[in-house]
């Protein structure tokens, strides 16, 4: 039996435990079978007395841009199966049946610099991956986004896109996304800092090689990192700080690819029959550290789709662009065709060649704000744009051109039908928008 599951497009302290791996800043591994080799050694960073959260204070942390992405298919694994019986994962649960975008992100915490305890109700993302799960070509597609990606946040100027959560939480995180890869998303997973350092610890530590020794000492930070080079089995707390280190010539660039690696490593430990022994820890870490806005079915759908993955079936890309100052510059004619290949199967010359006018309500210019920044990151030329009050309901009306590209425009402004209007001349589209029109719909609370 088949259970099909609706996506909606417009919806929108630690148990008691033995000694785990992030104990052990790194254990070395054996040259071939790829398994602890002898007793565990602890590194140079172990042989000094360990330091308690409250004993520093702490700046804005910093996790790999691409390990959440790991952490996503045991993520709604984990969540799916921690509030679902599971026989509900038997024969008989839930499909994917349509595309569905997901935006994930990993959160740090602010503490005061002159009083530790003190902790500031704000955080910024450290991690942003826009996951699209495509069941037509049975392949989920990651895409990271550099925290230090200069761009728009609505209401705040142009900035560094990880601020967008510290001005206005997961709406302007998931709005300012929107904005910058002209993608809509309705669904949302949020993991803590700590809750990436206990995966890591739930599932027994990864194995990475570290190619040379990193050796990084922050005292005002209270960062010390001390990692030798070699075939390493790392836990939690020294997992993060490998994929943190970023003091050498590729700054940024060089801690996505320790990202990708640990995010590789740990998709590997997804795969082995003895993860099912580490399932009670591993639910515990979801229930305590991670938020979404997806339901429970939603979830067991999400999580038997990526079980099932074949070969190729998990596609990865990083936000093209380049080296600014202190951040990081898209670079446009790229983004466009990445977002099109990537999210909308289609090529972006099509999209290219499109031409729109925007008609917009002056009483609410938040919506033809994102719609216009939405329109422009699709790569569809914007040829006019007017204020225009009327009590028609949100459209898209189609002149003449690719109705591909219309169904597409109309989806990201929240239109829900597409007109034939056939028309000589002029843009191929005109996009209407009206009193009501929604910017974002409200991310809703954990199911």
């Amino acid at each position: 039996m088949e259970i099909m599951v609706s996506f909606s497009g417009d919806s929108p302290a630690h148990p008691e435990r033995p000694v785990t791996a992030s104990e052990a800043t790194e254990t070395p591994l054996g040259p071939a079978a790829g398994r602890p080799h002898g007793p565990i050694q602890n590194g140079p960073a172990a042989a000094a007395q360990p330091r308690r959260r409250w004993e520093r204070p702490i700046r804005w942390g910093r996790v790999g841009i691409q390990v959440v992405a790991a952490c996503l298919i045991g993520a709604v694994v984990g969540i799916g199966l921690s509030m679902t019986p599971l026989r509900i994962a038997l024969p008989g649960s839930p499909l994917l049946r349509q595309r569905t975008n997901v935006l994930i992100m990993g959160l740090d915490r602010t503490v005061s610099e002159r009083n530790p305890k003190v902790v500031y109700p704000v955080t910024r993302t450290t991690t942003l991956v826009a996951a699209s799960f495509d069941p037509a070509s049975r392949r989920v597609y990651l895409l990271s986004v550099p925290r230090d990606t200069r761009t728009s946040i609505p209401g705040h100027g142009t900035t560094k896109i990880n601020a967008a959560h510290a001005y206005g939480g997961t709406r302007l995180s998931i709005r300012t996304v929107e904005n910058v890869l002209g993608v809509r998303f309705p669904y949302y997973i949020e993991l803590s800092e700590r809750g990436f350092v206990r995966l890591i610890d739930a599932v027994g530590g990864v194995n990475v090689h570290i190619e040379k020794n990193l050796n990084y000492d922050d005292n005002w930070d209270g960062l010390h990192i001390h990692l030798k080079k070699g075939y390493r089995r790392l836990g939690g707390k020294a997992a993060m700080e490998y994929v943190r280190f970023r003091h050498d010539p590729l700054g940024d660039i060089g801690r996505i690819k320790r990202g990708q690696q640990v995010m590789n490593a740990l998709l590997d430990e997804f795969r082995q029959p003895r993860i099912v022994t580490h399932l009670p820890r591993m639910l515990r870490v979801f229930r305590e550290d991670a938020q979404t806005n997806l339901s429970r079915a939603q979830l067991v759908a999400l999580a038997l789709f990526g079980a099932g993955l074949g070969p190729g079936g998990l596609v990865r890309e990083t936000l093209p662009g380049s080296f600014g100052q202190s951040d990081w510059i898209p670079d446009l004619p790229r983004d466009h065709s990445l977002v099109a290949r990537m999210f909308y199967d289609v090529d972006a010359e099509s999209l290219a060649h499109t031409t729109a006018e925007l008609l917009a309500s002056p009483a609410n210019p938040d919506a033809a704000g994102d719609a216009l920044a939405r329109v422009t990151a699709l790569g569809v030329r914007l040829v006019g744009f007017a204020t225009s009050s009327s009590d028609s309901p949100t459209a898209v009306i189609l002149h003449h051109g690719d109705r591909r590209v219309a169904e597409i425009v109309a989806a990201l402004v929240g239109a829900r039908t597409v007109i034939d209007s056939p028309s000589a001349g002029g843009p191929d589209l005109t996009v209407i928008l009206t009193d009501t029109t929604t910017a974002i719909p409200a991310p809703l609370p954990r199911q």
